[in-house]
């Protein structure tokens, strides 16, 4: 007897709050540093102001995934959190745009930080509590879909409403000078966010806990431990596959980083010659780099529906591998490119590293976590792409001073030679082996599951 694969609805249905919440979080890499500048902030307190974001991944979704693991509740262990954390996030997301100060921005900011990664922190150990272990990947590829459709919808709503209510882009919402068309956005980005996690915790049945709370009570350590102490005692026993995926996160994620920071203005001012920030060619130009943003995550949306194929030919740390290295090859290339539909041309290796940048590390390391600690081990997995970006933010400043004299097409040429790297150093994970059941099948055959759950 083989299980019940898992129906699409419960793919979709599983991953709409992570859509939602995605949308937030695209709002806000887009449009927070024009609030902060809008409100006084100088370009040089930039990455300070946004180690909000990294800061708030290290430290709350290792709490909170410890929490999820532990908690009891008629809605489940995980949904609670989904809730708190898009409640949360709606207010951000409302008021933010209004703030009066760059002060009320950045604590805004900070609460909008706490809220999506409230509901960051359980979602990934969600798809392995409702998953076996062989859909595990198809899971995590559907995720990484919602980041990227996310970060589309993000991208296209200020130009949405623009159309659709008659707004000019320079139109102003508030007293700060943020335009209708953002304050908009972030309205709606609200909606969607509440929305969808909403639609998820009404279809969504968590399964029961393997154990009941009356026999977690008799287990000392669930009895004694604080979070704190689950945490650090955590820390102290990672498993095989995190220790081996650290170091290919930690260069992945540093590379990313440098997209993050300066991909916009290296496309603008290094590719397509923009003089400076006053000029008409700079503004095409970010409007430009707005597009390839777009098209990357586009790719990425197609090539989320590859991975699970590829992954089961090639095995999935090939797979990464070269995926890691599409992006390497993406981002180097821009060194030879000098008019802007190349670009799209490289955004296309960016997009296949980035759809198995948000599937694969998670459907490996999720094989072998047990179940009551999954929360806690993914959040601490988290720090693998929260740390590099917290140095990056504190120290890369005076590298690109110093060694890349401010040329921005040559940071995105080394985040290109961190994604190689990284690629170089996943070959030297093992291809781990399918786990087998009592009757010598894969994991998750011979057994059925709660139709509650999986029914499609």
């Amino acid at each position: 007897m083989t299980v019940e694969r898992p129906g699409l609805r419960l793919l979709i249905t599983m991953n709409l709050g992570f859509w939602g919440v995605q949308i937030g979080n695209g709002l806000q890499l887009a449009n927070a540093s024009a609030i902060f500048e809008s409100l006084g902030a100088d370009v040089s307190q930039l990455p300070l102001l946004w180690l909000g974001a990294p800061l708030m991944g290290l430290i709350v979704q290792p709490i909170v995934g410890e929490l999820s693991d532990r908690t009891v509740s008629p809605w489940g262990k995980r949904q609670p959190y989904f809730l708190v954390g898009a409640l949360l996030g709606a207010v951000g997301l409302v008021a933010l745009p209004w703030a009066a100060s760059l002060t009320q921005a950045v604590a805004l900011y900070w609460l909008l930080q706490l809220a999506l990664n409230i509901s960051i922190a359980p979602s990934r150990p969600f798809v392995g509590d409702l998953l076996p272990p062989r859909y595990l990947t198809w899971g995590y590829s559907i995720q990484g879909f919602c980041i990227g459709l996310g970060a589309i919808c993000a991208a296209g709503l200020p130009w949405l409403l623009g159309q659709l209510l008659h707004l000019k882009p320079a139109a102003e919402a508030t007293s700060t000078g943020v335009p209708a068309v953002i304050g908009g956005a972030y309205m709606v980005g609200a909606v969607l966010c509440l929305g969808s996690t909403l639609g998820t915790f009404w279809t969504v049945n968590e399964p029961p806990p393997p154990q009941s709370t009356a026999e977690l009570a008799l287990e000392p350590e669930v009895e004694t431990l604080n979070p704190i102490q689950a945490i650090a005692q955590a820390m102290m026993s990672l498993p095989p596959m995190m220790r081996q995926l650290a170091g290919v996160q930690a260069l992945t994620w540093a590379g990313i980083y440098c997209i993050f920071l300066y991909l916009p203005n290296a496309i603008a001012r290094n590719i397509l010659g923009a003089a400076n920030r006053d000029s008409l060619s700079y503004a095409h130009g970010v409007e430009w780099a707005g597009l390839c943003t777009a098209f990357y995550n586009l790719v990425c949306l197609g090539v989320s529906f590859l991975i699970p194929m590829l992954s089961r030919r090639w095995g999935r740390v090939t797979t990464h591998a070269t995926c890691l290295m599409a992006g390497a090859v993406g981002l180097l290339s821009l060194l030879l490119v000098h008019d802007r539909y190349s670009i799209l041309l490289s955004m296309v290796g960016v997009g296949i590293a980035w759809a198995s940048i948000l599937s694969i590390p998670y459907s490996l390391l999720m094989d072998e976590l047990p179940e009551r600690q999954s929360g806690v081990y993914m959040g601490l997995f988290n720090g693998f792409v929260t740390l590099p970006q917290i140095v990056m933010s504190l120290g890369f400043g005076w590298v690109m001073r110093h060694l890349l004299h401010g040329n921005r097409l040559s940071a995105l040429a080394l985040g290109g030679i961190l994604l190689g790297l990284s690629a170089l150093l996943m070959l030297r994970v093992p291809e781990p082996v399918l786990k087998q059941n009592a009757d010598g099948l894969p994991e998750g055959q011979g057994r059925a599951l709660d139709n509650k759950v999986l029914s499609p």
